[in-house]
Parts: structure tokens; C-alpha cells; sequence
């Protein structure tokens, strides 16, 4: 067989294999690339990429177990629903002027991340301001930022860039 035929047949069983193994879905968050069955938020990976590249977290502090703001941010989500929400345990806590991002795990409830707003010594969490949930296959912090930056749309935007998921619930 000639080289150049043998090129173009190779060519082509190479675009064969790729277009039978590999293809883009369209759900309701967006495309997912799909290899063999195994559904990949290629969009997702790259905003994060992206975030990690511009983000600035100079003002943004992550706070230990011993703060009084983290302390303050686990006794008001443990008050908001209880008996469930008693068992908090917080992941991750992130805090930038007045306000507060903690990532939370229950015993009982959905994973979540809760925006708080603190005011004349009162921590609050944001009406509407909570992701709750699971976020599989899609990568989970480019879509709990954009969720919940959207929502808390007064919270400073490097609080929302700065958010990293810890828990292996959003991982």
C-alpha cells in the first residue's frame, strides 16, 4: 500500500474511533463532554482555571476554628433549621469585611453553601443566598459562585472567587 493511502486510511479509523467514543451533551447546566459513557464538564474545568488565573484574594480571609467569625457563622446555621441544621459541621469558612461564605455538611441534609451578612454585631444568612445539593457531573465551584453571586449580588465578588470547595461533597 502506497504511504499516502496509508495516511488517509489511518486519518479516517482515527476520526472513526475519536467520533465513536467521544461526543457533547447538552443538559440543563450546559455541555458536557462525554468519552466512553463518562460525562466530563470540560466548560466547568476551564472557568476554574480561569478564576484561579484573575481572582484576587488579598481581602479575603479563610478562617480557622478558633475565629469568632467562624464561630459566629456555625451558631447561626446551626440555629436556622433545627433539629437537622444542629449537627453542622462546617468545611470551609471565608470571610471579607462583613461578610461570611461558609461551606456546611449535615448529618441529614444536602451538603450546602451559605452566604451570611453580618450587621451592628448580627449575623444573618442571605434569603435565597444558600446552594444546597450535589452538583455531579458539573464541576462545583464555577456553578455555586456564579448561583450564588447572582443571589447575594451585594457581597463582594472576591468572596464568591475566592470560594474552594473542601468537603468531598463538592469535589
Amino acid at each position: 500500500m502506497k504511504k499516502r493511502v496509508s495516511l488517509t486510511v489511518l486519518g479516517l479509523v482515527w476520526v472513526g474511533v475519536v467520533i465513536s467514543h467521544v461526543s457533547w451533551e447538552q443538559k440543563d447546566n450546559g455541555y458536557l463532554l462525554v468519552i466512553d459513557g463518562r460525562e466530563l464538564d470540560v466548560l466547568g474545568h476551564l472557568r476554574n482555571s480561569w478564576n484561579h488565573a484573575l481572582r484576587s484574594c488579598q481581602r479575603v480571609s479563610l478562617l480557622t476554628a478558633h475565629d469568632p467569625r467562624y464561630l459566629q457563622a456555625k451558631a447561626t446555621i446551626q440555629a436556622y433549621s433545627p433539629p437537622q441544621s444542629n449537627a453542622a459541621q462546617l468545611a470551609g469558612v471565608w470571610a471579607a469585611g462583613d461578610w461570611t461564605l461558609a461551606e456546611v455538611e449535615f448529618a441529614q441534609l444536602l451538603p450546602a453553601v451559605v452566604l451570611m451578612h453580618t450587621v451592628n454585631g448580627t449575623t444573618a444568612i442571605v434569603p435565597g443566598a444558600v446552594w444546597s445539593g450535589y452538583t455531579q457531573p458539573w464541576k462545583a465551584a464555577p456553578h455555586i459562585r456564579r448561583y450564588l453571586s447572582q443571589q447575594g449580588d451585594s457581597a463582594p465578588s472576591e468572596l464568591f472567587d475566592c470560594f474552594e470547595p473542601q468537603s468531598a461533597s463538592f469535589r
